[in-house]
């Protein structure tokens, strides 16, 4: 098509193209870019950065990316990844914020190499399947989709931060106090009740920092929840870490 949303011919994206098989990352943001063309799927990079184009759709080619550590598609249209994505092995760090996205294939739960997942501003309603299994998560960020509930699988989830704000949550099971590194979680903005919060994680869990500005309740009705202290003695061993 000889334009920027072609890999052929003289475009600007085939000479990214080329500086990229020598240097590992490739960088095409906002350029109005509406396919990944299969000739951009290189064995060896090991960054794509894709964000704010016009992307609708992930070709099955990308599985051929089989070094990629960090993928950058945020503030496109894409609705849904193909399974073979779960063949990216070595994926650390992946940005899929601002697109259409509500659901995760299966093959995601392969991807065990995964650190920091972004899935912020999406269409999800429940918490996907796949996250639950992964084992090195780090940051799980879903804040601003439409998810009603934190439900009983959650306690396999292994991460140190997930990231709800600005959801729709109206239950939060008890076995979240079983998530063994979970030390964050964010809940702002999420017109939640104080009973709907588990005095369970407060009492006898990892949580360091609970988040929940802008809910149905303040600061002073938490201070009287139970499990209030065992919370703040946590959270005042973890601050001190950090001094």
């Amino acid at each position: 098509m000889g334009n920027n949303n072609s890999a052929t011919g003289n475009s600007p994206l085939k000479k990214h193209i080329e500086t990229a098989t020598k240097t590992g990352v490739l960088q095409y943001d906002n350029k109005k870019l509406k396919e990944i063309n299969p000739g951009l799927c290189l064995p060896g990079l090991r960054s794509l950065s894709l964000n704010d184009n016009e992307l609708q759709t992930i070709p099955t080619e990308i599985s051929l990316m089989v070094n990629l550590k960090n993928l950058s598609l945020r503030n496109n249209q894409i609705v849904q990844l193909p399974d073979c994505f779960g063949q990216l092995k070595k994926l650390e760090n992946i940005q899929l914020g601002q697109n259409q996205l509500y659901t995760l294939p299966s093959s995601f739960a392969n991807l065990s190499s995964l650190k920091h997942i972004t899935l912020s501003n999406n269409r999800f309603t429940i918490i996907p399947e796949s996250i639950l299994k992964l084992q090195n998560l780090q940051l799980l960020d879903l804040s601003s989709n439409q998810i009603t509930q934190i439900p009983d699988q959650i306690q396999t989830l292994q991460v140190d931060e997930l990231n709800l704000n600005d959801n729709r949550v109206n239950k939060i099971s008890d076995h979240i106090r079983l998530c063994p590194r979970l030390k964050t979680l964010r809940l702002d903005r999420n017109n939640l009740n104080l009973d709907i919060i588990p005095a369970s994680l407060l009492l006898d869990s990892n949580l360091s920092l609970l988040s929940y500005d802008g809910n149905r309740f303040d600061e002073k009705a938490f201070q009287g929840k139970e499990g209030y202290e065992q919370y703040m003695q946590r959270f005042t061993a973890s601050r001190r870490k950090l001094e």
